[in-house]
C-alpha cells in the first residue's frame, strides 16, 4: 500500500501566522506586508487558498 505522504503536499495550506519564516513565504507569495498578512488572517481565517481569494491574487 503506498504511503499518502509520498502523494506530495497537500492542496490545502494554512498560514501559520506565528511563523516569521512563514509570513516572509506568503507576504512575498502574495504581495502584501506583514501588517497586512496579520490583518487579514485575523478578518478571515488562515488558510492560504481564502486569504489570496480575498486578496485578488491567484496561488
Amino acid at each position: 500500500m503506498p504511503s499518502t505522504l509520498a502523494a506530495g503536499p497537500r492542496p490545502v495550506r494554512h498560514i501559520d501566522i506565528y511563523s516569521p519564516e512563514d509570513r516572509a513565504y506568503w507576504c512575498e507569495r502574495l504581495g502584501v506586508t506583514d501588517d497586512a498578512l496579520r490583518q487579514t488572517v485575523k478578518l478571515i481565517g488562515s488558510r492560504a487558498s481564502t486569504v489570496a481569494a480575498h486578496l485578488g491574487v491567484a496561488l
